[in-house]
């Protein structure tokens, strides 16, 4: 059976824009991102390390860290695959040692570089004014009147599920985010004839797919996906278990409530005095006034 490549598995997705030998790729990537110019040249990468015997430790995160040396801004790309309730803190706490983490004791705060954060999520996050909007920047601005508090802070959203496979006219992000998206056929080659070095890309797909050790690693944080959906399916099971069982009981606890209120409400009709009532219903005598 022909190997297809996940592109959105967090390890195909680091082999292909974050080596030495495919920064041409990357620079194009986060050009088109970030809406300048940027050359390979320019792009220094940051080594991350993630052991992979333990591939649900950090399911979601298998960074790009890249800095410029034209600019000095600090890039962290993730590909998250997998919703998680805490991912915005998530994002700001990556962001905070990032920004944070180049500064050494005695240095002044003017050394700090910028730092842009890009997730490239495989679920949605917001629900934009716009139906077709997919990207979303965020930065620390004032409430009113919207000036920016500092450019230190950047963060890039991207919604793959919002791009639409369908669309005729495609824009450059829109290509390389359907070919993230896992497109194929047609409307690849579209891609590919709007975006040259998405073919590079592909070619390093197929070198990696024929590695047996990049296989390997890939197929391993595949197994963690399934592995991390399976734990979460049988969480959610078991938490709707517990919610019948305790809305049964609940309901159970509230209808014999209410039956009490009924059996008290018939003896206050047949003027039985408060304290003889409590005695035969277990209500409280401030229970019984009330009714």
């Amino acid at each position: 059976m022909e190997f297809k490549i996940n592109r959105k598995n967090d390890y195909a997705f680091k082999r292909i824009f974050g080596h030495e030998d495919s920064k041409d790729i990357l620079a194009r990537f986060l050009s088109v991102i970030l809406d300048v110019q940027i050359e390979p040249e320019e792009l220094m990468l940051a080594k991350t390390i993630i052991n992979p015997e333990y591939p649900l430790d950090k399911l979601s995160v298998l960074d790009i860290h890249v800095k410029s040396s034209k600019t000095h801004e600090k890039m962290n790309i993730e590909m998250q695959q997998a919703f998680l309730d805490d991912i915005n803190n998530r994002v700001l706490y990556y962001w905070a040692k990032a920004f944070t983490g180049d500064l050494k004791q005695g240095e002044g705060y003017d050394l700090l570089s910028k730092q842009i954060t890009i997730l490239i999520a495989d679920f949605s996050l917001f629900n934009w004014y716009a139906p077709t909007k997919y990207h979303g920047i965020f930065k620390i601005k004032e409430k009113e009147e919207g000036h920016i508090f500092s450019d230190a802070l950047e963060i890039h959203i991207l919604e793959l599920p919002k791009i639409k496979k369908d669309k005729a006219n495609l824009e450059a992000l829109d290509c390389w985010l359907m070919y993230l998206n896992n497109a194929e056929g047609e409307k690849m080659k579209q891609i590919i004839q709007q975006e040259p070095l998405v073919q590079k890309a592909v070619t390093i797909e197929n070198v990696f797919s024929s590695s047996e050790e990049e296989r390997y690693n890939y197929d391993l944080r595949e197994r963690s996906k399934l592995d991390f959906a399976s734990a979460m399916s049988c969480k959610l099971r078991e938490g709707i278990k517990q919610g019948i069982e305790k809305g049964i009981i609940k309901g159970l606890k509230e209808g014999e409530k209410k039956e009490k209120y009924n059996i008290a409400r018939n003896l206050l009709s047949l003027n039985m005095n408060f304290e003889d009532i409590a005695t035969v219903t277990g209500l409280t005598i401030e229970e019984i006034k009330k009714l």
